[in-house]
């Protein structure tokens, strides 16, 4: 122990001795930790960290992929969702499972203590909180006894952080009514603290026994429909029960329910059919509970990820060639340390402790530095965004990747330092005979090769993402988001009935067509660019069997001149287009073309669902193609409704409000609220957004992707430049007396200023037969997530050659000028 810290001792004060190399080293390794440990921070609470429950390694989320037919609702993967009915029979015949629940997210509208506000809810079984083993903060949870029968049990849990920051933890909330969507419930108890849920990025705020949906989704009562699709079904597999074991069992229950559906389905042929008898159940790993936020993120982080971790690779390649040259100048003091008693191996852990002060240093600035980068990345996102909602920070996992990423470098920079001391001859070092220079140059050497490779993925990585974000930005959204404010009401969580929602829809948009400044105003039940969408079964009247799935939404008059879509043929809405009329739709330039190609539709009549029975609704306007969930969706039959035609299974509920406007969004917005408090103030307003902001944060992971990439590819380019010329100014000072014997025997400047950029051109050989084909890996593993760019997009790759090259010949030029220069006559003196 005395010697090791006498070595500490004797590597501060080389520390201190050498400030500017000291301040270089650490800065470049707190600059690649704390940029791994921010991203990093993402990382774990997306796709790594498990949920706070019992056991969370035995949880398995349900999904069933194939055809079927009926309604669906899904916020990703559709063939995660089921029908209760299904549920209900999976999780009384299962063998396998230790519990099976079921949840359903909801908006919930709260009253409580004189004031409404808008909340997360979650439906869920009574056995939901049981199977995941999570207990009360206060009460108690829900129980299989509280989702016994449809409606008869009006409680509610409350999660933890919405009991604190609601209620301010007071437990006299606790057997007190709260009206959730109109409806009273008792609070019976709150959730554990640390337990936000099953999806990461959603955390709930209120827990609902699944049975009272009709109550808190009055629009939509699906408990006995064994077609509809909704609800998300996590397993807790039994001691000794596989995957694989589970899923068969568990087919082997769900299939006779496809049997029982079959009778139902209409206008399948004989392959559809089987399809859809052949659906089988198949299991996902669960501890991190729903995949959600994973699926969508995944890929780009795990980009983010690996591109910091190549950065940091670039940077310690950095810093073992600036060891490398440092031990060349040392090599004398330690020739006369060995020749005074010194062992190898006490040169060694010196050497290696010197490297731990660098990196202990360096990781703990860096530590510093990622909490700054991590709360500057989350700021780019709007504060109800998914990634907000996961609560990343620099916690003790953080700081334990944290320190092991710093001990891994120290290690990666400092073993070939160490090494070389571990093999060195005092006696050849003494009389001036040693080869350590050539050694260093030839290590350095193939450092930088290193470098050029890895630096050459991150440019191609960062001209992909550049390609795909450009490409998002020509897209064409076919309208005009400028000058238009958006907000959302739902007036169904306030007891409206759909015909009431459409009168409040009418006076609502009289009230904001008179604001000054107002052109028009509209509304609309499905947001435009909030990545949502409602889709249906449709079909022509002269072909009721070609049914294709078809995107829709219902929207008041003045819909498409308040959003700038421009009509094309036929009429809009009119306020005469309501319950008492015809039913009548408006189709875009897709749907006309997949229907009825060649001819116009108007006036053409078209059906909903997958019956043979007449047609009722008339065409009569076509629009162009717009932009409806994601810029980068591709173009989707769409059909338009007058929103005071919603009927039956169609019913209004949540509206979103559109107004052109030539005065400040902010002060449109406010009047905005105010018009709705006047109309009914218990109904509260929520996503306030101008339309092009909501256009901007739909492509917020594209740009941050294309600004971090570049980043971290110009660090790369920067650190590899650096690399570049030192080894080059290294291998010029080690041949100083070869170049002057050249220049003697009547080498001219330009000869020499080839010779040295010459082996930059081999190094830039070496590294780019290395790095273009891990770049095309990369690129095909990141292709997913680009849009209208290809893993062998030749011109990126040849962008990222080019620019490699230029970098490179930049950083070569100096040393090369410098060798140019050398007297050949003063240096052969001085030799």
């Amino acid at each position: 122990m005395n010697a090791f810290l006498q070595d500490l001792r004797y590597a501060l004060r080389g520390l201190r001795r050498n400030p500017a190399f000291a301040a270089a080293a650490i800065a470049t390794l707190a600059l690649g930790i704390g940029a791994n440990a921010a991203i990093f921070a993402l990382v774990d609470r997306v796709l790594i960290r498990a949920l706070p429950v019992r056991d969370p390694g035995r949880l398995v989320l349900l999904r069933s992929p194939g055809p079927r037919q009926g309604q669906a609702w899904s916020d990703g993967d559709g063939a995660a969702s089921f029908s209760y009915p299904a549920y209900r029979e999976l999780r009384d015949r299962n063998t396998v499972l230790d519990g099976l629940l079921a949840t359903y997210p909801f908006d919930a509208s709260v009253a409580a203590g004189g004031r409404t506000e808008r909340a997360a809810g979650d439906l869920v079984s009574g056995n939901y909180f049981a199977v995941l083993g999570v207990g009360s903060a206060a009460g108690r949870v829900l129980s299989p006894s509280d989702d016994s029968a449809p409606g008869a049990h009006p409680v509610a849990v409350l999660s933890y952080g919405y009991w604190t920051r609601r209620f301010g933890g007071s437990k006299a909330v606790l057997g007190e009514a709260i009206s959730v969507n109109g409806t009273p419930l008792t609070v019976v108890g709150v959730a554990a603290p640390l337990f936000d849920g099953v999806q990461a990025g959603r955390r709930p705020d209120v827990y609902v026994p699944i049975t009272m949906k009709a109550a808190m989704t009055p629009r939509w009562d699906a408990l006995d429909d064994p077609k509809n699709y909704w609800v998300q079904l996590i397993g807790r597999l039994k001691p000794g029960v596989s995957p694989s074991e589970a899923s068969a069992s568990l087919t082997a229950v769900y299939r006779p329910l496809l049997g029982d559906v079959l009778p139902t389905i209409n206008n399948w042929n004989a392959q559809q059919k089987r399809e859809f008898l052949a659906r089988r159940i198949e299991l996902r790993r669960g501890a991190g509970g729903r995949a959600v936020l994973r699926d969508s993120l995944g890929t780009p982080l795990l980009a983010l990820m690996g591109m910091v971790g190549a950065v940091l690779l670039i940077a310690c390649t950095n810093l073992a060639g600036l060891l490398a040259a440092r031990a060349v100048s040392r090599q004398r003091e330690y020739g006369i340390r060995v020749a005074l008693g010194a062992s190898p191996g006490r040169l060694v852990r010196q050497s290696l402790v010197e490297c731990l002060a660098f990196s202990v240093l360096g990781g703990a600035l860096g530590l510093a530095l990622s909490a700054w980068v991590l709360q500057a990345l989350l700021s780019l996102f709007p504060p109800d965004a998914d990634l907000r909602m996961v609560s990343a920070a620099i916690d003790l996992r953080v700081v334990a990747f944290a320190a092991a990423l710093a001990l891994v470098a120290g290690a990666l920079f400092g073993a070939g330092p160490a090494l070389r001391v571990s093999r060195l001859d005092p006696f050849r070092v003494l009389r001036g005979r040693s080869s350590a220079g050539r050694e260093a140059l030839h290590l350095r050497t193939g450092l930088v090769t290193a470098q050029v490779a890895l630096t050459l993925v991150l440019l191609v990585a960062a001209g992909l993402f550049a390609r795909s974000l450009g490409n998002l930005l020509q897209v064409s959204l076919g309208f005009r988001p400028s000058g238009v404010v958006a907000f959302s009401i739902s007036p169904d969580l306030a007891g409206y009935s759909s015909e009431d929602t459409t009168r409040l829809g009418h006076r609502l948009i009289d009230e904001l067509t008179r604001l000054p400044g107002s052109e028009s105003a509209s509304a609309a039940a499905v947001p435009n660019m909030a990545n949502s969408n409602w889709t249906n079964n449709f079909y022509a009247a002269q072909s009721p069997t070609d049914v294709v799935e078809t995107w829709r939404n219902f929207v008041a008059p003045t819909y498409f001149a308040t959003l700038g879509i421009p009509l094309l043929a036929g009429r809009d809405f009119r306020e005469e287009d309501d319950e008492h009329a015809a039913r009548v739709a408006i189709v875009n330039e897709t749907f006309a073309r997949r229907f009825f190609p060649g001819h116009s539709p108007i006036g053409e009549r078209i059906g909903i669902g997958v019956t043979a029975e007449a047609a009722a609704i008339e065409i009569v306007g076509v629009v162009a193609d717009s932009k409806g969930a994601t810029v980068g969706e591709p173009a989707h039959p769409f059909a338009y409704h007058p929103y005071a035609q919603a009927f039956a299974q169609d019913k209004l509920g949540a509206l979103t409000f559109y107004v052109r406007s030539t005065a400040p969004p902010a002060s449109v917005l406010a009047a905005a609220q105010q018009a709705v408090a006047r109309l009914d103030p218990r109904i509260p307003v929520y996503d306030t957004a101008t339309l092009a902001s909501r256009v901007h944060d739909s492509l917020l992971t594209d740009r941050l992707t294309f600004l971090l990439s570049c980043a971290f590819g110009a660090l790369a380019a920067a650190l590899a430049a650096v690399g570049i010329y030192g080894v080059l100014a290294f291998s010029v000072a080690q041949r100083r007396r070869d170049i002057g014997v050249r220049m003697a025997l009547g080498a001219d400047p330009r000869r020499v200023r080839r010779m040295v950029l010459g082996e930059v051109g081999r190094m830039l050989l070496v590294g780019g037969l290395i790095g273009l084909p891990v770049a095309w890996a990369v690129a095909k593993a990141i292709e997913s997530i680009l849009f209208g760019v290809h893993a062998a997009d030749a011109s990126v790759f040849v962008a990222g050659t080019l620019l490699m090259a230029g970098v490179a010949m930049l950083a070569g030029y100096l040393p090369a000028r410098r060798a140019a220069r050398i007297d050949p006559i003063e240096t052969l003196r001085s030799e």
